[in-house]
């Protein structure tokens, strides 16, 4: 019977161990063979032990290496809060899923955007078609515009709606009653073609054809609740009563509603304090109302510091335009000097052009052309002149009793609430706090890359803005799950975890994954983020 046994050689001060077979040849004569090396003998604590060889690689081939680390973080937020089923379920079709291709998009913008002729290509360097199952190839420009159809079918209104399950799905985040606020910004277009781009006020200062894009978002948060895209030359102030329209569908509970001095008009505001919304509103010191209330004396008694200066305020209960709530006038001394000293350097420059032109009358002028010409200089600043033609002659004085009150104005803002719960130091706070949606367009237009936009269907430019605002969406996500309040850090850290790729290696027929190892700083990350360690096998 044949059995198994031990050979050691000693070479030096080692012993190698190799496992012995016996056998019998053809003769019958018993023989051993060594089969295999076993590793090296050696006494541990009195006894002996075999360590074994160190294994040889086995020859391999890299077959794929595609970026990971961000790629599946981000597609991860959208599978876990269900927004690609809800998607597929709000917005189904044959082919090519909605949900799994406006998230691709979406993570585009985010990482590394792409015309969709070019997606495809990026597409097939990422973990995404692991993560959704669809090859590059079927993502071409036509069956991506295929998709965009899909979804422009619905129309803006549909859109609107979608917004709103989006935020249902993740309005739990907010754990407490939130205020909402709301903005406008635009987005300009190289094409004259479609209806909706119109030329219009512009926040970048260019003259081309521009749409305008309302949102509302949460302020604790900056979750995006959503958005509506207007014709380029609508006012802000008109958008408005849509808003109050849309906000009536959301299923959550509103603290307050902040509106920009842009907005807060006499009919906007009756409007919403009718509906029973409350209001933190900043009011343009238009009015005979808001320049009487802002003319009183400020005593410095109340304080407070905010990130621009030191500020002092008045908390006046009242009512404006007939409507019960808080007055509360700002005063800062440095913009008290600051607009103090650009109103009188315009007045100045305007006096100098009023005596230049009744110096250069001849006698023959007629008086209507020349005080349109007069007008013409002040104009910005002509409440501080009073201009006198009596038929014979025209006169160009100040006007004492409005310079004298603009002085009163100086360095103030007037804030108004319908809001008697909260204190007056937490309504400035959470007023001037509405910077949180300009960062949110700054990130819409600087980081997503929302503008400008060249070459799109009427009905796909708002599918565009919606894949910008799924972008957007996810990223607040992501900014929530890293536990920050601000948006520093989130897009460098984002990068760290792009650096991540995971690689598969063919190993004789038989594949195999591997994930880059992981720095110091991306462990960090994955750490804060709460979620993603089973992503990197942690």
């Amino acid at each position: 019977m044949d059995y198994m046994a031990k050979t050691r050689i000693r070479r030096g001060e080692r012993v190698y161990v190799y496992e012995r077979e016996n056998y019998r040849d053809s003769a019958g004569n018993v023989k051993h063979r060594n089969t295999r090396y076993l590793g090296i003998e050696v006494a541990i604590n009195g006894e002996k032990q075999i360590i074994p060889p160190k294994k040889r690689f086995k020859a391999f081939e890299v077959t794929k290496s595609v970026r990971y680390g961000d790629i599946a973080v981000l597609y991860d937020l959208f599978k876990q809060y269900g927004l690609i089923e809800l998607l597929n379920g709000l917005l189904p079709r044959r082919g090519l899923p909605v949900g799994e291709v406006f998230a691709s998009l979406a993570i585009n913008h985010i990482i590394d955007r792409e015309t969709l002729n070019k997606f495809s290509r990026w597409y097939q360097d990422t973990e995404l078609e692991e993560l959704t199952g669809i090859t590059p190839e079927k993502l071409n420009s036509s069956n991506l515009g295929a998709v965009m159809k899909t979804c422009s079918k619905i129309g803006p209104e549909g859109i609107v709606d979608v917004c709103i399950e989006l935020f249902n799905k993740i309005k739990h985040l907010e754990t407490e009653t939130s205020t909402l606020i709301y903005d406008i910004t635009s987005s300009y277009f190289y094409s004259t073609k479609l209806p909706k781009a119109r030329l219009g006020y512009n926040r970048d200062d260019n003259s081309l054809p521009q749409i305008n894009i309302g949102l509302v978002a949460t302020k604790n948060k900056g979750l995006p609740v959503l958005l509506r895209t207007y014709e380029g030359n609508i006012t802000d102030v008109r958008t408005v009563e849509q808003l109050i329209a849309d906000v009536k569908r959301i299923d959550f509970r509103i603290d307050a509603i902040i509106l920009d001095r842009g907005m807060a008009s006499r009919n906007n505001l009756i409007k919403l304090d009718g509906d029973g919304l409350k209001i933190i509103g900043g009011i343009p010191l238009t009015s005979n109302e808001a320049k009487e209330l802002v003319a009183c004396d400020i005593s410095e008694e109340n304080e407070l510091m905010r990130p621009s200066g030191l500020i002092y305020y008045e908390d006046i209960a009242t009512s404006l335009f007939g409507i019960p709530g808080r007055a509360i006038i700002c005063f800062n001394h440095s913009d008290l000097e600051r607009e103090r000293t650009a109103r009188l350097k315009k007045i100045a420059i305007a006096e100098i052009k009023v005596a230049e032109v009744l110096s250069s009358q001849t006698g023959n002028e007629n008086l209507d052309g020349l005080e349109k010409e007069i007008r013409a200089v002040i104009r910005g600043v002509s409440d501080y002149f009073v201009i006198n033609n009596d038929g014979n002659k025209i006169t160009v004085a100040p006007h004492t009793e409005n310079r004298k009150n603009a002085r009163l104005r100086d360095g103030k803002c007037l804030l108004f609430t319908t809001n008697f719960e909260k204190g007056a130091s937490e309504i400035i706070a959470t007023y001037f706090g509405k910077d949180v949606i300009e960062k949110i367009f700054d990130c819409f237009k600087n980081w997503l890359d929302l503008q400008p936009v060249r070459h799109f269907e009427e009905g796909n430019i708002d599918v565009y803005i919606f894949i910008c605002y799924l972008a957007y969406l996810v990223l607040a996500l992501y900014k929530h799950h890293l536990g920050v309040t601000g948006w520093e850090g989130v897009e460098d850290s984002l990068d760290e975890l792009g650096r991540i790729r995971k690689t598969t290696l063919d190993f004789g027929g038989e594949s195999s994954d591997k994930i880059s190892v992981l720095t110091k700083e991306q462990k960090e990350i994955i750490e804060k983020l709460g979620f993603a360690d089973r992503l990197f096998g942690l």
